[in-house]
């Protein structure tokens, strides 16, 4: 059933008259994007600063996949993918479960960083994992981190209700049914999105050199159940499990200045070849490893081996 029209007036309602961070919450295919531009636009029609921080780094719409980022809309959108990206943090996967310490910081980052900027309704849209103990425990931790005053759940049963059990009693949650709008998606329809998300992201892009030993990675690289020193890893990993891996190049602050994927490696000179838009080294203080392998072209290649 979708939400009436009362319940939805009455949702934007509340929280319009108590501003602050809204989480939504929901499994995949529910409708929370939609929901979460139509709460952002509410809020500048009421004169209300707004951001948005995208926390869904498998089907992102204001950064490039394995991001979190967040927009700072000036005007009503038709789409969240109409929002320009203002800052991203870079999570290294699509999937939220092998990424989640980093995808717990980046959302509370990107809300204090909206906060600092003024503004007064911050709507984090994010994952649609959120079924099984891991994920609770990872929601969890991104709600105390944010510390939303509101969380709006949607769900066609109760799916989130292991999570909204545990959510501390002075945030404000609204349930809401599936939107009308929302329209299931298969595994390979989501994958395809994320390849043409990434073909754009690099088209154009040209082969930029780092010096590993110049250059640190502020991130443990994990491979094969061990932690390997950054200036081990070329030795350690094998070149074929490092081709086409996904790079975050960031800047002093940790905030990514852009994605880059592996070309090449030379072991021998400590040196990585990297595709990226990036025009500069200028603003690039370090480099952190993700997870995922992305081919020049956009395509997915499988995934670092994290377990032994």
């Amino acid at each position: 059933m979708a939400p009436t029209r009362g319940e939805w007036r009455e949702t934007v309602r509340t929280i319009l008259d108590k501003p602050g961070a809204v989480v939504m919450l929901g499994p995949v295919d529910v409708g929370k994007t939609t929901v979460a531009t139509a709460l952002a636009n509410a809020a500048l029609r009421a004169r209300l600063p707004a951001a948005v921080v995208d926390a869904d780094p498998g089907q992102s719409d204001i950064g490039p996949p394995a991001t979190a980022a967040l927009g700072v809309p000036d005007r009503p959108v038709g789409r969240m993918s109409e929002i320009a990206p203002s800052a991203a943090w870079f999570v290294g996967d699509t999937s939220p479960r092998l990424v989640a310490g980093d995808l717990v910081e980046g959302t509370a980052r990107l809300v204090r960083r909206a906060r600092r900027q003024g503004a007064r309704v911050i709507v984090v849209d994010t994952a649609g994992w959120v079924e099984g103990p891991a994920a609770v425990a990872t929601v969890l931790r991104e709600i105390l981190g944010v510390r939303p005053r509101h969380v709006v759940a949607i769900q066609r049963g109760e799916e989130v209700e292991p999570i909204l059990a545990r959510v501390p009693g002075d945030i404000a949650v609204h349930r809401l049914p599936p939107s009308p709008h929302a329209r299931p998606r298969s595994r390979d329809e989501r994958r395809a999105y994320r390849e043409q998300a990434f073909a754009r992201y690099f088209a154009g892009a040209r082969p930029v050199s780092l010096e590993l030993l110049a250059i640190p990675c502020r991130r443990p690289v994990r491979y094969r159940g061990r932690a390997i020193p950054h200036g081990r890893l070329l030795a350690e990993v094998p070149p074929e499990d490092l081709r086409h891996l996904l790079v975050g190049l960031v800047d002093r602050y940790g905030w990514l200045v852009a994605l880059g994927t592996v070309l090449e490696v030379y072991p021998s000179s400590q040196r990585v070849e990297v595709l990226s838009p990036l025009g500069s080294l200028s603003r690039v203080r370090a480099l952190h490893w993700g997870v995922l392998r992305v081919a020049p072209s956009g395509r997915e290649q499988g995934r670092l081996p994290l377990v032994a």
